[in-house]
């Protein structure tokens, strides 16, 4: 489903419009949080991500839904020689609030907010 990724950054270009404050930051965050679903969650076998972004005065606030991973929560990795996992680096230096939650089912959601 690599596909998804550029859907999804694509989809939230054109709701936001090149000429958003935000623009940047959100279609750089989307891609990698849209991307951890892809590759780290129980949706990497071909099931679904779900992305729902709200433009609200003065921030965009971004979730997205997984079948979550049984494994720990995303959480900041910094590892300088690590191949990969800096994602969530870039979500947490980037973004002005961000989070994890499971359902009861199993489904993690990952939003973060963007402020402008």
């Amino acid at each position: 489903m690599p596909e998804s990724v550029s859907l999804a950054r694509f989809r939230v270009g054109e709701l936001l419009g090149e000429d958003h404050p935000a623009f940047d930051d959100v279609v750089l965050l989307v891609s990698e949080v849209v991307t951890n679903s892809v590759v780290h969650s129980g949706s990497s076998g071909g099931g679904t991500v779900e992305m729902t972004v709200a433009v609200c005065p003065g921030a965009v606030l971004v979730e997205v839904r997984d079948a979550g991973s049984g494994v720990s929560a995303p959480h900041v990795r910094n590892d300088p020689e690590g191949e990969g996992g800096r994602g969530m680096f870039l979500v947490d230096l980037l973004a002005d609030r961000w989070g994890a939650r499971d359902d009861a089912r199993g489904f993690r959601t990952l939003w973060f907010e963007v402020s402008f």
